[in-house]
């Protein structure tokens, strides 16, 4: 039962590395299409409306995903690499070189990721630590 509420747990994460991705590729989409100067037929990439709900769900899910273990293990470096990534992605956007903007957007969403993937790694080991526990103790279920 344990490892159903764990991965019942995860999935808020996953969902936060879909997103960071779907997220990347739009970006990364928008300036390779604006580079090449193909902007009438992805004109509907550089929406801004579809930027801005993508920065609110990746902001949202990390926060939701990030803050119960925050509390939980005290992960501060975790708000710290999310903050960081989110704030590197955001500066991208105001970038008008092609390859720094692209640069920096990759580095952003590979730091979401990142702090997402570490977030599965520690909730993980966190159950495993308790699964440990309930065993040495003699009360596995």
């Amino acid at each position: 039962m344990g490892t159903f509420v764990n991965k019942k747990k995860l999935w808020l994460d996953k969902l936060g590395i879909c997103l960071s991705v779907c997220c990347g590729v739009h970006c990364l989409a928008t300036v390779l299409f604006l580079a090449i100067g193909t902007t009438e037929i992805w004109y509907f990439i550089e929406n801004e409306q579809v930027e801005n709900l993508m920065s609110i769900g990746v902001l949202l899910i990390g926060i939701f995903a990030l803050f119960p273990s925050l509390i939980a293990h005290r992960s501060y470096g975790l708000i710290g690499l999310f903050t960081l990534g989110f704030v590197v992605l955001k500066t991208s956007e105001l970038i008008s070189n092609i390859y720094m903007k692209s640069a920096l957007l990759t580095i952003g969403v590979l730091l979401i990721i990142g702090t997402h993937y570490l977030n599965i790694k520690n909730k993980k080991e966190h159950a495993r630590t308790i699964e440990t526990k309930k065993e040495a103790s003699g009360h596995s279920a």
